[in-house]
């Protein structure tokens, strides 16, 4: 049963365009849909910020998806929490622009795999094509990382070919900072906010619906109490009515195979300047394909890696 909702009178609101543009990621450039695949943060600064965008390749045999009841009532949510079964995933290729200054930047995309646990995200194995000469893999299990080195300086031990180190993976599927797919309560709270709807293309071998709208922090900071925006704030008070424009391409089968959004952070650096932007915009671009993939992302083996603690001793 297709996911009807109620149509309600929302405007979309772009990423404001300052200065000369690349090529946009707004769909709606685009002469027609395509089902071609072109095209998730880090703690640290612009390198760490790409690799964090994303990083995650695993090879693995496409296999159909966990069986469902052919006569469930589902909506998307439910559908992506189905596909969350052990030994499962999904191929993801992201495309993202930002604006940081003055100007926009397209960054190359991230390719990858997402890998599915009991009702959760649990890896990832992605490929940021932004960083090295011919992209940096990094997988993430748990809180554990694992970069494939690529710099000369400092050289790893003999042997050694990955760099493991701790922080906080971000094992969730996201379109964009904040609308995430793989939090039902977020991703209901998204499409409650749909403003228009249309017969889309085809995507991942599948037609698809198009759902669009935008939605204000303060909606997604209710669905997700744990939401944050900038460096360091809370959606709340001036910035709870900043929204984020989305759109969703929508199978028969209730999948999610592409998803787009827009939107504004806020600068709120401790080091801003008084000359610098109040906010930074961003635009991202996700194609999701191959649900229901087997997938076993695994650690590199342990007599190929050296800790991070290691190398900067």
């Amino acid at each position: 049963m297709a996911y009807d909702l109620i149509q309600q009178d929302h405007s979309i609101t772009e990423c404001r365009r300052i200065g000369p543009c690349a090529e946009s990621l707004d769909p709606a450039a685009e002469k027609r849909d395509h089902d071609e695949i072109s095209c998730c943060e880090d703690p640290l600064l612009m390198r760490r910020r790409m690799a964090v965008v994303g990083f995650l390749v695993a090879a693995s045999t496409v296999t159909a998806a966990p069986a469902v009841r052919a006569d469930a009532v589902m909506d998307p949510a439910d559908a992506i929490q189905r596909q969350l079964v052990p030994g499962h995933g999904v191929k993801i290729v992201q495309r993202a622009r930002s604006k940081w200054f003055d100007s926009w930047s397209s960054l190359k995309p991230v390719r990858g795999v997402v890998g599915f646990g009991k009702g959760e995200i649990v890896a990832t194995d992605l490929t940021n094509f932004n960083l090295g000469r011919h992209g940096i893999r990094n997988i993430c299990i748990g809180k554990r990382g694992y970069e494939l080195y690529a710099k000369s300086d400092p050289p790893l031990p003999p042997g050694k070919s990955w760099v493991t180190y701790e922080w906080p993976c971000q094992l969730v599927l996201k379109s964009g900072h904040h609308v995430s797919l793989s939090n039902p309560a977020t991703l209901r709270a998204v499409l409650a906010t749909t403003a228009r709807k249309r017969p889309a293309g085809v995507y991942d071998g599948v037609r698809t619906t198009l759902y669009e709208g935008t939605i204000t922090f303060a909606q997604l900071h209710k669905a997700n109490p744990g939401m944050r925006i900038g460096f360091r704030s809370r959606p709340t008070g001036k910035y709870a009515s900043w929204k984020v424009s989305w759109r969703l391409w929508i199978g028969r089968d209730q999948l999610v195979r592409r998803a787009w959004s827009a939107w504004h952070d806020p600068n709120d650096s401790p080091d801003r300047s008084a000359g610098e932007n109040p906010y930074y915009s961003f635009e991202e671009d996700l194609r999701l394909s191959d649900w229901g993939m087997k997938a076993d992302i695994q650690p590199p083996p342990a007599d190929e890696t050296v800790s991070s603690e290691e190398l900067d001793d």
